[in-house]
């Protein structure tokens, strides 16, 4: 088994991922999504439970009998014995309100697998990017380093101890400090990135990611008017709101109907052995009688829950239009944002790095031209990366509220 769980993961190891195939390993492997499906099954077993009658109970009486006359005197003894039973039967409509009381709860537990599948893959993806953004970084801050670190080495090695080169030396020397700080940075947000698809995804811990989709921001389009429709018909949480206050509603309902008697009917015999044998056959009928507990509180109870879910499923609307109206804005502005970088920009400048350390070995430019030129390609490089994760975001968020109704990454370049 030790050697099968090592081989697992030296192939897992090497296993190479797309974003959307992070989405479908994480769908078929969460541990959290397993126990929302384990919840939709316990929520039908319920409802399957709901539809069955109650168990008939019987009752069995066996004991001594004794005849005396008016004088005391014993005329004869023998046994008596009884049997009923009784098989109870709800009143009309109280089977009916439990069954659509399971039913919503199967509902609404559904709703909530559909929900958080949802989240889980927006989680994924958005760690993927996250991801790939802070890899890049790495890469690039440790390539200006390794860079700055040799013109360093260089400056140090001159024979020149001018002040001006002196003064040049500790720049660039000193640049280094932020630069490992820009390394720490993005390392840190690349591991946490990784362990958490690592998790997310039911993978060990210490195995690497390697991810080969590019990083681009999302394509999409959306009208105000077609993404709230979406959401009104399709958003997991209001559906789940509008089915808890459906669900309270019958609550009140079977709340109500709780005085109305159960009835609990069936067949008795009797014997009775005392000198002569006497033999009873018949029918028994039982009932409660609402004569001091008219369930008073408890309707009181069910009607305040229902008004709960009533504010809270037009709390709900109100958050998620607002919510939807706030992402739009946030990605119509990204993008605007994303639209004013020029193209090939980001290549333009990582080649200006390049020339920068070739110019100032040469001594054509100064040292703060070239610190400027670096710390310009680093700031770029970021700048650049967090709108495209910001779209992304965005994106991802406006598919959750509309229960992924709207193909919010058609056309997405991933």
């Amino acid at each position: 088994m030790a050697m099968l769980a090592a081989f697992s993961a030296h192939a897992e190891e090497g296993t190479v991922y797309t974003i959307d195939g992070l989405v479908t390993r994480a769908l078929a492997n969460n541990a959290e999504l397993k126990a929302y499906e384990a919840e939709v099954l316990a929520a039908r077993g319920q409802r399957t439970q709901a539809g069955f009658f109650k168990n008939p109970e019987v009752t069995v009486e066996l004991g001594g009998r004794e005849v005396r006359d008016s004088e005391n005197i014993l005329q004869g003894s023998g046994t008596t014995f009884s049997l009923t039973v009784m098989q109870t039967l709800e009143f009309p409509g109280k089977g009916t309100l439990r069954k659509a009381i399971a039913n919503k709860n199967v509902e609404i537990a559904e709703l909530g697998l559909a929900q958080f599948r949802l989240s889980l893959a927006a989680q994924v993806r958005l760690l993927g990017y996250e991801y790939l953004a802070a890899a890049s970084t790495e890469r690039a801050a440790e390539s200006v380093y390794k860079q700055s670190r040799a013109v360093a080495e260089q400056l140090g090695e001159s024979g020149d101890f001018g002040a001006r080169l002196q003064l040049e030396s500790r720049l660039v020397q000193a640049s280094l400090v932020e630069l490992g700080a820009r390394i720490k940075e993005a390392s840190l947000r690349s591991e946490r990135a990784r362990t958490r698809i690592n998790a997310l995804l039911g993978r060990p811990q210490s195995l690497p990611i390697r991810i080969t989709s590019s990083f681009a921001p999302p394509t999409a389009v959306f009208d105000r008017s077609a993404v709230i429709l979406a959401a009104q018909s399709g958003s997991p949480l209001l559906q789940i709101r509008r089915k808890e206050l459906e669900r309270s509603a019958r609550e009140l309902t079977a709340t109500r109907l709780d005085i109305a008697p159960d009835f609990a009917i069936g067949p008795f015999f009797s014997r009775d052995v005392a000198g002569d044998t006497e033999q009873n056959l018949g029918g028994a009928i039982s009932a409660t009688l609402p004569v001091w507990d008219w369930n008073i509180g408890n309707i009181q109870g069910a009607r305040a829950r229902m008004a709960v879910a009533e504010a809270l499923r037009v709390k709900a609307e109100r958050e998620v239009e607002a919510e939807l109206l706030g992402l739009i804005k946030a990605y119509e502005l990204t993008r605007r944002q994303i639209a004013m970088i020029p193209l090939g920009l980001l290549g333009g400048v990582q080649e200006a790095s390049a020339l920068a350390e070739t110019q100032y070995r040469n001594g054509s430019i100064g040292a703060q031209l070239y610190l400027d030129t670096q710390a310009a390609y680093l700031n770029s490089l970021q700048t650049s990366q967090d709108a495209v994760l910001d779209a992304w975001r965005a994106v991802l968020d406006i598919g959750l509220l509309t229960g992924g109704q709207l193909e919010t990454l058609k056309g997405a370049k991933r």
